[in-house]
Order: C-alpha cells, then structure tokens, then sequence
C-alpha cells in the first residue's frame, strides 16, 4: 500500500466554523499540525515498536511525525527503532486504521469516479494520513494526491450524514444549550460532534476525551431506551 507524503485535515467543519480551522492551522508549526489532524483518528493504543500501552507506566506518549505521517511512541528510545524500517510500522497503522473505519467507511461509490466500488473487482483501501479513503481501484489515487481537500470532503460529507440521523443529542456537548437550526457539524476525525455556535469547536479540544465520553454515554443510553423491553442492555 503506498503511503502518502502530506495529511488532509481530520477536524472537517460546516459553515462559520471552517475559520477556526485555518486559523488554527496557520497558528501551529507543521509536525504540530500534523498531529493535530491525524490524532482524532490514530488507531493504535499501543506503541507499534515496544508493544507498550500508550500513556501507561512510561508516562505521556511521544508523538513523532515522519513524512507527513503521525506515529506514536510510548518513549523518545523507540523512534530509533522505526527508522531502522519505517515501511513495517506505518503498515501497522495503515492495517489498524482500515480495520477501525471499514465497517463505518460511508461510500458505496469510488470518490473520483463515482463508480460503484466494486465495478472493477475488489476496493482499493488506501490510508491517507489517518483516514481510510476506498477507490474503485489503484489510478485513483493520483487524483486523492493532486486534490486531496476534495475527495476528503465527500468522505466527511458523506459521515455527517449518516452519524446525523443517530446523534443522540440536541444539546451542544459545550454550552448545554440546544442545537437550533442547522447547528455545527464538526467532524473529529471520523466522529461526529455538534455544536450549538462557531466558538464551542476550540472549547471541545481543550479536553476532548471528556467530551467524547459524554457523547458516548448519551449515545449508550439512547439505544438502551430504545431497545425493545426485556432486552438486555448493550444485546
């Protein structure tokens, strides 16, 4: 699988909150904006050298950015390990992340050429960053390379629309006020988040692991109460 050289930013946004991305970027220095794109979906809660539990009993993890790619280390001492073969670890994230987002991956149709993406045989999974991105087959990448902020889009596009229909909230996760409107629609990562303004996106990244967890609980009790009576919670 080949790798590319550059990320697309994972932070996909609607209406007003799109300046707050660019701002944010032009802000932070390259490798700190490669982290901040690529983090939301990085697939490994482990390090791909030492095996160690990231953030575990060797402290914060070490994020190292090597050809546009995010890699995550659980100490400074593994990163001379990966440069001995870079090619084996990031194949260990390209697999981690595949597996993560195939089953949620919201096309049936090729990005570029809007075939269905099984009319040329099997989908050609290739990772971008740390997005999944599925061709109808290997000439479509140069396309994802020459132009990646469009193809991404139809992805993210794609995601909202079908996470929309079963967010479990219609209160904004920062302010508690209710989403009027069409709201904001923030793609962190792969997930989405709603926002009742434009300004609540930068208040979410100061902590979002709290902020997800509520979503995820809220999430959890939606399904519980709409399963059917007598069912047993998370069946």
């Amino acid at each position: 699988m080949r790798i590319v050289s550059f990320s697309l930013a994972v932070l996909a946004l609607s209406g007003a909150a799109i300046a707050f991305q660019q701002a944010a970027e032009k802000s932070s220095p390259p490798d700190a904006q490669v982290i901040a794109q690529q983090l939301p979906s990085y697939p490994l809660d482990q390090c791909p050298v030492s095996k160690e539990r990231l953030g575990g009993a060797m402290g914060a993890p070490v994020d190292f950015v090597h050809e546009g790619r995010l890699v995550r280390f659980c100490c400074k001492d593994c990163i001379k390990d990966f440069k001995k073969d870079p090619a084996l670890i990031l194949k260990q994230i390209d697999e981690a992340v595949i597996k993560a987002q195939k089953a949620s991956y919201p096309l049936a149709k090729c990005p570029v050429s809007g075939k269905d993406l099984a009319s040329m045989g099997e989908p050609f999974d290739y990772v971008y960053g740390t997005r999944l991105v599925r061709f109808c087959c290997k000439d479509c990448v140069q396309s994802l390379q020459k132009d990646p902020t469009k193809v991404m889009a139809q992805i993210d596009k794609a995601l909202i629309e079908a996470q929309k229909k079963t967010y479990p909230l219609t209160t904004c996760l920062i302010s508690g006020k209710t989403i009027e409107g069409d709201g904001v629609d923030y793609m962190y990562g792969t997930r989405l988040v709603r926002f009742c303004c434009p300004k609540c996106p930068e208040a979410f990244l100061k902590d979002p692991t709290k902020h997800l967890a509520q979503l995820s609980d809220a999430a959890k009790k939606a399904k519980e109460a709409s399963s059917p009576p007598g069912e047993k919670k998370g069946g």
